[in-house]
């Protein structure tokens, strides 16, 4: 296990400030990430700590996790260098459309792992499209996110009562862990009775 801990301690050594930067610029990225990136710290202090007993379940939690946020990051960065010239801020512009395109790969994979039936060349012709707008550079639309539901929905309908991502799973872990992954400031509209 302490080989895992090490490659998370590099890992967020070398992506902490990519990690923050997507926060601090309300990026859906972030949200995407930080179920993942919280359980993962948060089970690291904790080990460190000795709060909890290192055991098979908490090492495959760490490495699934370390294995997830390496590839997404790394298409991340990808991205920023090969379709925006290492610009993040106009990579920040397209975050919606690489978030689509993580969730893409993301339910390939699961498809894959399950042998269901779909139509891979229709979430394919959604890809390219996906790409082609970052490539282009143009102008998204504000359906764009019903746009790429409705296609995904459409190209997964028989199978989308049984997909549960990676993302979601580390939502429910973090949430057994007891963590508070996203608050929301409260507004007060008139007078504080």
């Amino acid at each position: 296990m302490d080989q895992w801990w090490k490659e998370y301690i590099a890992w967020n050594k070398e992506n902490h400030d990519f990690f923050e930067e997507l926060q601090e610029h309300d990026s859906i990225l972030y949200d995407r990430f930080l179920p993942v990136y919280a359980v993962l710290d948060n089970l690291y202090i904790q080990a460190s700590e000795g709060a909890i007993e290192v055991n098979e379940d908490v090492e495959k939690i760490v490495s699934v996790g370390l294995e997830f946020l390496h590839d997404q990051f790394d298409t991340c960065k990808l991205y920023i260098d090969t379709k925006f010239n290492g610009d993040f801020h106009q990579f920040l512009t397209y975050d919606n459309v690489v978030n689509a395109m993580l969730f893409i790969d993301d339910l390939k994979y699961e498809l894959e792992e399950k042998h269901a039936q779909y139509d891979r060349e229709k979430l394919e012709k959604l890809q390219d499209e996906l790409e082609a707008l970052m490539d282009q550079k143009a102008e998204l639309k504000p359906e764009l996110n019903i746009y790429i539901d409705d296609k995904v929905s459409d190209i997964i309908a028989s199978q989308e009562d049984n997909l549960y991502g990676i993302v979601d799973i580390f939502a429910d872990i973090a949430d057994t862990l007891g963590l508070e992954l996203y608050s929301e400031d409260e507004i007060l509209i008139g007078k504080d009775i």
